[in-house]
């Protein structure tokens, strides 16, 4: 009789305990926290405490859960908790579905640019500057493809700027190989033409345009005159504002009003589009363009009509 009383009390106890072990495994945890890190070593109890109250009847759920899930280790990583219930974070964790973090290099950025968004992003930045990248050119600016790039947290910022330089380089030789390359343009002149031209144009169909006028005006040794460039050399203190004394500083290498030919270096990341146009640029007819509207502009034979439209703008 004492044995039947006492598997009655631990049928009880059992029986009693589902309901909170059901509760616990099912219970949504602090809401507070919406992402976790988990770092090698870490015991599975020191995980759990970062997100849940864990304490003695906690522990003994969480050592049967394990137990019955045959699952004896978390994998490190930063994870999305947010509003799973702890099974669900446990099988998360378990399986190592980490977080993953996108970097949009985008045409048109320049290497302050991707310095500050690699600094505000969660890799590490061991490529100051691009100061890592392989040599595939002269210089470290507009040298990486745009794209979108996935990275988990903590990964080293050189493992993805190299891969996109290496996108750069094989999508220039590439289209060199079926493309001639101009007199005036060597490879290294295409990417700084082609950053320009990204700069300047306001669609991709006048790209073409737009480097027709920039190697028409190579050809007869006249001034590229972009002011983009000026802008690139003020970097990164421009203030919006480019002034008369910008346009005359002769010491500006980038002041494209004052040297002649092109800049030293690409001045931002060029899109496939405007490397294209600067691949396939041939002196057209016009030598002047102007802005008509914000995604667009006005291209004009001689200086005369470029005087014009600049009046019928009312920009003079």
């Amino acid at each position: 009789m004492r044995y039947i009383k006492i598997l009655i009390f631990f049928l009880f106890i059992s029986f009693a305990s589902i309901a909170p072990y059901s509760a616990y495994l099912n219970d949504i945890p602090n809401y507070q926290v919406k992402t976790i890190d988990i770092y090698q070593g870490e015991s599975i109890n020191k995980v759990i405490s970062k997100f849940s109250s864990h304490n003695s009847i906690n522990k003994i759920f969480l050592k049967i859960f394990l137990k019955l899930e045959g699952i004896n280790d978390f994998k490190t990583g930063e994870y999305n908790i947010d509003n799973m219930t702890m099974k669900e974070i446990i099988y998360s964790i378990n399986r190592g579905d980490t977080i993953t973090h996108k970097l949009i290099i985008r045409e048109g950025t320049n290497i302050h640019e991707i310095q500050d968004m690699i600094d505000d992003s969660f890799l590490i930045n061991d490529c100051e500057y691009l100061n890592c990248l392989d040599g595939y050119f002269p210089f470290s600016e507009g040298v990486l493809y745009p794209d979108t790039y996935f990275y988990k947290k903590g990964m080293n910022a050189s493992t993805l700027l190299r891969m996109s330089n290496k996108r750069l380089n094989n999508f220039l030789n590439e289209t060199l190989k079926d493309n001639p390359i101009n007199p005036l343009l060597d490879r290294n002149k295409i990417l700084i033409l082609a950053s320009i031209i990204e700069k300047e144009a306001g669609n991709n169909l006048e790209k073409p345009l737009i480097a027709g006028v920039f190697i028409k005006r190579l050809s007869i040794n006249m001034k590229l005159q972009a002011d983009p460039t000026i802008i690139y050399g003020l970097l990164p203190n421009f203030d919006g504002d480019i002034k008369k004394s910008d346009i005359l500083d002769s010491n500006n290498k980038y002041n494209t009003y004052m040297i002649y030919g092109l800049p030293p270096t690409p001045i931002a990341v060029s899109s496939e589009s405007s490397i294209l146009a600067a691949v396939n640029a041939e002196p057209g007819d016009y030598l002047f363009f102007v802005a008509d509207t914000p995604n667009s502009h006005y291209f004009s034979k001689d200086y005369d009509e470029h005087l014009r439209m600049i009046k019928d703008l009312g920009l003079n």
